[in-house]
């Protein structure tokens, strides 16, 4: 069977599973229950997978506000933009604010400077003692004013900007969350995107050298289906480990996908990736998984790594698509591996 039908008859089985479990839980088949279903049933989240364990244990069943809930926690792509979004706007409407006061407070000097000018002519004109102690009274009534004014615009200018940089501060905070995956910390797939994208421009602008790789855990889904999600989680918590203790410099390390990280490496030409990239494949291979209840000893951990570089005039997209191919061939070659697009025969084995 080819590697597309597998992938096409392991989508049907998920499926049946998800259509299952909503049919015998009593679950209405609407797009969001669905694709949290779908989701749950594919394994390939630990987190979803306690989060829904937990709701059912409590009620027996999801709600409407729990799939709502869920799906906006580990589903929808949407939700942290449109939180980032939300408190952009915040910040717009306080930045806005302080203007209305700025421009309260210059309407305030506005009529001090008035009061000042009356007060001037009206002392050029007079030679009366009483009249100019009451000209002076009006000057220290019209003082007392603005003092108390710009008091008052301190206190609230100081209070908008104490607020403002709060609003920033969480902005900032959401939008690096909306960037990194929860379960490993490392940058997530938007982020890897953006960060290629930017390094791919930078090393062109420069002509410089800059590589790529892909590493896949081998049999995680095994991994899930006897030792938990649970193990599977610690797993990836451990790779990505792995891989931020084996690059440096201007290195970048991200979740890929589901079990796949990657690497984005700067000023780095093929050969050395690649022996970075089996560096990172021995130091996963000499851990060993271990059951914490029992102590029972596992398979070891395998990685399947696809390593290319950068060429004259290569989008971020086409150097995507080289080191995608490469992990592939990895995989055909029996896992535990690693190809580069130098391994000719291997990346034509995957052609045929």
């Amino acid at each position: 069977m080819t590697e597309p039908a597998k992938e096409h008859r392991g989508s049907f089985a998920t499926a049946e599973a998800a259509l299952q479990k909503m049919r015998t839980l009593g679950q209405a088949a609407d797009p969001k229950s669905y694709a949290l279903w779908y989701k749950f049933a594919a394994g390939d989240s630990g987190l979803l997978s306690a989060a829904v364990n937990k709701r059912l244990a409590r009620g027996g069943m999801l709600t409407l506000k729990d799939i709502e809930d869920l799906y906006s926690a580990h589903i929808s792509p949407v939700c942290a933009s449109r939180n980032v979004d939300t408190l952009g706007t915040r910040v717009g409407d306080e930045i806005e604010q302080v203007g209305e006061t700025i421009e309260a407070a210059r309407a305030t000097a506005s009529r001090y400077s008035a009061d000042l000018a009356v007060a001037s002519q009206r002392l050029g004109d007079v030679n009366n003692r009483n009249t100019v102690l009451a000209i002076i009274g009006m000057l220290a009534r019209a003082t007392e004013t603005m003092v108390a004014a710009n008091g008052k615009l301190q206190l609230q200018l100081q209070a908008m900007s104490e607020e403002i940089a709060q609003l920033r501060r969480e902005l900032n905070a959401l939008r690096a969350e909306s960037l990194t995956d929860t379960l490993t910390s490392l940058g997530n797939r938007q982020f890897f995107n953006a960060a290629l994208e930017k390094a791919v421009a930078e090393c062109h602008a420069a002509d410089e050298p800059l590589s790529l790789l892909v590493a896949d855990v081998d049999h995680l889904k095994g991994i899930n289906d006897t030792l938990g999600h649970v193990v599977g989680d610690r797993v990836l918590r451990f790779v990505a480990q792995m891989l931020k203790d084996n690059i440096t410099g201007k290195d970048v390390a991200a979740r890929y996908g589901g079990e796949e990280f990657a690497a984005i490496l700067p000023r780095t030409p093929l050969f050395p990736a690649v022996k970075l990239a089996e560096q990172l494949r021995h130091a996963v291979m000499k851990a060993e998984l271990i059951r914490r209840s029992t102590g029972e000893k596992h398979t070891r951990l395998t990685l399947s790594i696809g390593v290319a570089a950068l060429h004259k005039g290569m989008s971020a997209q086409a150097l995507t698509e080289a080191v995608e191919t490469c992990l592939h061939a990895a995989k055909r070659n029996g896992r535990n591996c690693v190809v580069s697009e130098a391994d000719e025969k291997l990346l034509a084995a995957v052609a045929d």
